[in-house]
């Protein structure tokens, strides 16, 4: 049988295009092919990129410029990127036309959430006083605080009604976008996942499976779910 092959979205470092193991081995254990984007990739060959994938995983990285979706830039916490904000909005327009399945993870629900037309806190301390604690200082692979699941959603069914979660973000979701709904909140309320409504697979979650997924059954689910999901196309 073919393998999937999921478009992955990396980071950029300087001439760079960069993407952590652990999101390839996340899905290569799910019987994924992984392809990661070039940063400099051209609208064309972004468009042929997108059409040969089966599925596609946005990453982690730092925050989606503000302009976006209609802001100022709030203070000298946010740090964007206008080569990845570009490439990144190219292909979500491709990839929401391809109705194929997408995985956001931490920047990744962000990203495709403004470019479905959604909107973020660009700061959660200044925003959102009285916020646990999102960015935080344990290792990444040590979980430290809790995500409640909506019950009735996909995700629900995939891992249940609460996990433990890994977290580095200072930005969280503010206004779903069209055709997303709230799928997980942390106990202050801020947003930790949305899914998209109807039959078409989109997960998006704040936290970092990736780190986790080798030895927790829910992170690896999400990976193994959005693998399976893009096995069908």
């Amino acid at each position: 049988m073919k393998r999937p092959v999921i478009l992955i979205f990396p980071t950029r470092r300087d001439d760079l295009s960069a993407v952590s193991v652990r999101y390839t081995d996340a899905v290569r254990c799910h019987g994924g092919l992984p392809l990661v984007v070039p940063m400099n990739t051209d609208a064309a060959a972004l468009k042929e990129m997108c059409a040969i994938s089966d599925g596609f995983l946005f990453t982690g990285g730092v925050d989606v410029a503000p302009s976006y979706y209609n802001e100022e830039i709030l203070n000298d916490t946010v740090e964007t990127d206008e080569v990845r904000d570009t490439l990144e909005m190219t292909a979500i327009g491709y990839v929401l036309d391809s109705g194929k399945p997408i995985l956001g993870i931490c920047r990744g629900i962000q990203s495709v959430n403004v470019g479905m037309g959604g909107t973020l806190y660009q700061d959660i301390p200044a925003q959102l006083p009285g916020a646990v604690r999102h960015s935080q200082s344990a290792p990444a692979t040590e979980p430290t605080h809790d995500v409640f699941v909506v019950p009735g959603t996909r995700l629900n069914a995939l891992i249940g009604d609460k996990v433990r979660t890994n977290s580095f973000h200072h930005q969280a979701v503010k206004d779903p976008a069209p055709g997303l709904v709230i799928s997980a909140r942390a106990e202050d309320g801020v947003i930790e996942a949305l899914e998209s409504t109807g039959d078409r697979y989109i997960t998006l979650v704040q936290w970092h499976p990736e780190f986790t997924h080798s030895t927790d059954p829910c992170s690896d689910a999400l990976f193994g779910s959005f693998v399976k999901a893009s096995s069908k196309q």
